[in-house]
């Protein structure tokens, strides 16, 4: 208990320097592109900004954005790996379990950048190197010569995803799609993470919560996506990529969605199930969009860290809620910037912000 006392105190002190309402308010309350950089450069990025933005013309806001998404990145990336810094032994272990998604994203990067034959730089700015695979592995993956070498060195590392990338590589076949290696590894890790972290105390109980809801999440996603994009996926296809799990969202569900005419017949078909609600979301006539429907949800997962916080102010749901704050705000930060450069009023950027759940 001590120690997640002593860590619980250095996760507080990163919560602190989360931006707070007022913060956010003056962001959107600034009537210039410059002002807004200028209230960022008081905030608690002001130094790595200071840095990336020498020079910068204000005239130029498309270059500015792109400048601070990069700023934002490393500072998600730092502050998530010293999040997972602070934990040890099996407590160390639960946070991987959390991270691997995060392993997932970044090994997605690198193969999708080998396959579009992107330059090292530009694959390694778009990573996210927070789990086990830091930005030094992250940038052996990026340069080695092949997918087939990138299996080799977590073959050597003996990291957990090793095994799904080898199989998902024979599934490639002759097709130019990264989609059944991706499904893969999509699928490897839930049956992974919902292993170990399936039984044990309010800490394990708390990392299979938070995961199985992610699953969730991600199912009723996917079977929406399939809705809005209707020619990428056959009905059979969109089956295959639902992910076995636990979870309040069962395959019966995902299958409703699929069998849907449209986005909100498929959102309707939602009544009765734990994510309803999501109909409700929608007034008639208003416009669905997927992009919309994924921040509901991510409004969710901040509810959902906010009541695994609260059992045990000293167990590790207080990492879980800071990881979805943190990553909260970079979305904030980053909508707001691009809203301003479109020119967007305040109320259409503030329809995807999500202010106030866990912050002061």
């Amino acid at each position: 208990m001590a120690d997640y006392a002593y860590t619980n105190a250095r996760i507080r002190a990163m919560e602190g320097r989360l931006l707070n309402r007022g913060q956010y308010e003056s962001l959107l309350d600034c009537t210039t592109f410059d002002g807004l950089v200028g209230i960022l450069k008081t905030s608690p990025y002001a130094h790595p900004l200071e840095q990336a933005l020498t020079g910068y013309d204000p005239t130029h806001p498309a270059e500015t954005v792109v400048r601070i998404d990069e700023v934002l990145r490393r500072n998600l990336t730092q502050n998530l790996t010293a999040l997972r810094r602070f934990f040890s032994n099996r407590s160390r272990g639960l946070i991987n379990e959390l991270f691997l998604r995060w392993d997932v994203y970044s090994l997605k990067t690198v193969l999708r950048g080998k396959q579009a034959t992107a330059p090292v730089e530009e694959i390694l700015a778009t990573a996210l190197p927070v789990g086990e695979l830091d930005d030094i592995a992250v940038g052996e993956l990026a340069r080695a010569p092949t997918m087939q070498a990138m299996a080799h060195l977590l073959e050597t590392w003996r990291h957990p995803l090793a095994r799904p990338v080898r199989t998902g590589l024979n599934l490639l076949g002759e097709t130019d799609s990264l989609e059944p290696l991706e499904h893969e590894l999509d699928r490897f890790t839930v049956v992974h993470t919902s292993r170990l972290a399936a039984d044990g105390d309010d800490n394990d109980r708390a990392v299979r919560d938070y995961l199985l809801f992610l699953v969730d999440k991600t199912n009723l996603l996917t079977g929406l996506r399939y809705l809005a994009e209707r020619t990428a996926l056959s009905p059979f296809e969109a089956g295959r990529h639902f992910l076995k799990a636990r979870g309040r969202f069962t395959r019966t569900h995902y299958e409703a969605i699929v069998d849907a005419r449209d986005m909100r017949d498929g959102l309707a078909r939602l009544a009765g199930t734990p994510y309803g609600w999501l109909a409700d979301a929608f007034s008639d006539g208003e416009a669905i969009s997927l992009p919309l429907v994924e921040r509901k949800l991510d409004l969710v997962s901040l509810r959902k860290a906010v009541g695994l916080s609260r059992p045990d102010p000293l167990g590790i749901g207080s990492a879980i809620l800071y990881i979805e704050q943190k990553t909260n705000e970079i979305r904030n930060i980053r909508m707001i910037l691009r809203g301003k450069a479109l020119g967007m009023q305040n109320e259409q950027i503030e329809e995807w912000l999500i202010i106030g759940e866990g912050y002061s």
